[in-house]
């Protein structure tokens, strides 16, 4: 049988001793106005929350003194928690692959990027980092390196890429360098200095 309650004014259940609970034992709860929930923790156990609003608002209640951060965490042990949160002093965003329930301990790492406008980034230790001697200039399209590549030898020639030329390391075979190109069809070793002395005497 349904029930339908209308009062005028603030309608109040107030339980007296503090221990108790107040149950609402219902398959679906609908909340047709605004929902405000005071207290100091508020628990939801449920498999899955689904939120349509496109934002969060976190650390929404303060008028003019901020946090310092402010952030989410996910229980991952019995102890630790990893999260992300934004660091009002630093003005970043920041990761964290083990830190406490208040996401006060633990390393954070920044996210955003290394070094000055060009630089390469890359993996340093779980951070962003940056190299000054490894650069691309968008406007020209153009990339920069001071210092060495490595090529690690290939057990076999890679594939065509049509358009462009490929290159790779492999065995040092006649040409002397050990560096080879794909090009179309064509396949070949670049010749060392020496090689080419040797061949203009030669021919």
């Amino acid at each position: 049988m349904n029930n339908f309650k209308r009062v005028d004014g603030d309608y109040t259940i107030q339980i007296i001793d503090e221990d108790n609970v107040l149950t609402l034992d219902s398959t679906t709860v609908a909340v047709t106005g605004n929902l405000e929930v005071s207290g100091n923790v508020t628990y939801i156990n449920t498999e899955q929350l689904n939120v349509n609003d496109p934002f969060l608002a976190l650390n929404d209640n303060e008028a003019n003194n901020f946090s310092s951060n402010a952030g989410l965490l996910l229980h991952k042990t019995a102890s630790d928690y990893a999260g992300i949160r934004y660091d009002n002093n630093a003005g970043l965003w920041q990761i964290s692959t083990s830190t406490n329930s208040t996401g006060l301990t633990g390393t954070w790492n920044s996210i955003s990027a290394a070094g000055s406008t060009t630089n390469i980034q890359y993996n340093n230790a779980g951070s962003f980092g940056a190299e000054s001697n490894f650069t691309y200039n968008q406007s020209t399209n153009q990339m920069g390196l001071d210092g060495s590549i490595a090529l690690t030898d290939q057990s076999s020639a890679p594939a065509n890429v049509a358009g462009a030329t490929v290159l790779y390391a492999n065995t040092v075979g006649s040409g002397g360098s050990g560096v080879y190109f794909v090009d179309g069809s064509t396949t070949d070793e670049l010749v060392s200095k020496s090689k080419a002395i040797v061949y203009g005497i030669i021919f």
